[in-house]
């Protein structure tokens, strides 16, 4: 394509942005995204991304360093959380290379180079080169780019790389220079519009200025001139920057962010960068290597006696306790970890992650302390947040030990989707199984009901009449080896687990489980809970409502 079909493109898109956003604002409720007809499965994108980051890793230098890694996941996490539907969890990495370069890989794995975080000037500029590669990821380009057969090759090369980089072939042997380069990473120039009008959007909602993304196009320019044969790699994947400024900043006075972004990130970032210019001076990935417990007498006794007053079934009294002496001594971690514990315990899960992140910032070293920050998470709905805390768990394991596997076998299942599509069907007239079966086959489904909160509610109804009740799952590609282990327990309104049993496997990918009412089991008014067990942990939870009405047919609301 020319260089003037391709501004021809990229006013085109700008016409089909502007006409977006007269209609939809600043894309409040509207997801471009939307429009795109994926030719892959979400879990093949997952697979194929989770497979060559696996290779990638072994590779490279990661910066795993709680602060560092740890900010660029919060900032990265706040951009993903203005894309709704959410269909992949987020990771954020950082290379140690010296070239100013950012790519992404498929199935929401974003890297960005040591030295470009270290020369971004503003969160807002480091906010437009995340958003621009979520983009390439929420749009699909790499199964837009490729055909089917040829995705999985990602993988492919990025084992090739390993290869050739354990067989010191020249070139090669540089990848981290280059990842994205060496994977064959490259899209067009229209897909690169593409990113940047998304990504402007998604960082304007997030209250960030999407115009600050062309200072650092505007670096990647200056490191070119005076060698005229040195291309970064982040220009071999990302063509004519000049150009994207003057579309970027054309689109930005469009843009107007509405919500005001979070100023802790902007304040973070300057002592971000100097904790990675430390890591990069001593050559280490990670700092806090962890830091000699207190023996303070007094602070022994303290934990002692709150270990105590929580075993008597004084949780509250224990949190005193441990409350009181962390506001004396700010420097012990096992204070806000067992104050985490007790949280956790008392399901406070949002106040059980704040401790735990807590007890981190103290001593970094101990993978047990991430695993339990991952669980809270997971309790509190915050699963992008959980892979990152489960994923630094991981990294301070060894590989055989018992806690990297629980880890891991956390992030498969927050990572893959369980259930692709459910529903219940009630049907007192014919085999419930049958019933349930051929609701699967139509793909029934229903909306949620708002409740009384305004908060989605049940999004079934039936009536006190019901004689069986049977709920029906499509279960997801990574969950079908698992479908004979599946245990289902019906939950009535007064909270009593009311049966529980294995779920029925009726093919390869459909589980089903049947509730039967009888006089001694009466179809109580209220909403009923069905919760989907794997390994003692809760998969998926729905719910049923019975009314007091007239008429046994299924009504979706």
């Amino acid at each position: 394509m020319s260089e003037t079909a391709y501004r021809w493109s990229i006013a085109a898109f700008a016409c089909l942005a502007l006409a977006i956003g007269c209609a939809h604002g600043d894309g409040d409720g509207f997801n471009p995204i939307d429009l795109v007809v994926p030719s892959f499965s979400d879990d093949d994108l997952r697979q194929i991304g989770m497979d060559a980051d696996r290779e990638i890793q072994k590779q490279v230098e990661i910066i795993y360093d709680p602060i560092v890694s740890g900010y660029l996941n919060e900032l990265g996490q706040d951009l993903a959380s203005q894309i709704a539907p959410q269909p992949f969890i987020y990771r954020f990495r950082v290379i140690k290379a010296k070239d100013l370069n950012a790519f992404a890989l498929p199935g929401g794995y974003v890297y960005i180079h040591s030295e470009t975080l270290m020369r971004v000037g503003s969160v807002d500029e480091l906010a437009g080169i995340l958003g621009h590669e979520i983009a390439h990821v929420q749009a699909r380009h790499f199964s837009r780019r490729e055909a089917k057969t040829a995705l999985p090759g990602l993988a492919a090369r990025a084992i090739g790389m390993g290869a050739a980089v354990a067989a010191k072939e020249p070139g090669l042997a540089v990848a981290a220079e280059g990842v994205n380069v060496a994977l064959k990473i490259g899209f067009t120039r229209e897909f690169e519009a593409e990113a940047d009008h998304l990504g402007a959007i998604w960082v304007t909602r997030a209250g960030y200025d999407s115009v600050e993304l062309t200072h650092f196009l505007d670096k990647i320019i200056r490191t070119t001139e005076g060698f005229p044969d040195y291309l970064p790699p982040y220009l071999a994947t990302h063509p004519f920057p000049e150009d994207r400024i003057h579309a970027i900043e054309a689109e930005a006075e469009t843009l107007h962010p509405k919500p005001v972004s979070d100023p802790e990130l902007a304040a973070e970032l300057p002592r971000v960068q100097a904790r990675l210019a430390l890591l990069l001076e001593t050559g280490r990935a990670n700092l806090n290597q962890g830091v000699p417990e207190p023996s303070d007498p007094r602070i022994e006794a303290v934990i002692q006696r709150a270990e105590e007053t929580a075993a008597s079934g004084d949780r509250d009294g224990a949190l005193l306790l441990l409350a009181r002496i962390d506001e004396l001594e700010r420097a012990d971690p096992r204070v806000p970890f067992l104050i985490g514990e007790l949280l956790y315990e008392s399901e406070r899960y949002a106040e059980a992650a704040a401790s735990y992140l807590r007890a981190i910032q103290l001593d970094a070293s101990r993978a047990l302390v991430f695993f339990k920050l991952g669980l809270a998470f997971k309790q509190a709905g915050q699963s992008h947040r959980a892979v990152y805390a489960f994923e630094q768990a991981v990294l301070r394991t060894a590989e055989a030990s018992e806690l990297r596997k629980r880890s891991e076998w956390e992030i498969f299942k927050l990572t893959f989707v369980p259930i692709e599509a459910s529903g219940f069907v009630d049907d007192s007239r014919s085999d419930a199984i049958d019933a349930a079966e051929a609701a699967a086959d139509a793909e029934v489904t229903a909306d949620p009901e708002l409740a009384a909160d305004g908060k989605p509610g049940a999004k079934w109804a039936f009536s006190t009449r019901a004689s069986q009740i049977a709920w029906w799952a499509r279960l997801g590609s990574k969950f079908r080896q698992y479908a004979d282990q599946f245990v289902v327990r019906w939950i009535a309104p007064s909270g009593a687990i009311s049966e529980r049993k294995h779920a029925r496997k009726r093919a390869a990918d459909l589980i089903v489980s049947v509730l039967e009412f009888d006089d001694e089991r009466i179809a109580a008014e209220g909403s009923w809970t069905l919760e989907l067990v794997l390994e003692g942990d809760v998969i998926e939870r729905q719910t049923v409502m019975i009314r007091s009405q007239p008429g046994t047919d299924i009504q979706p609301l």
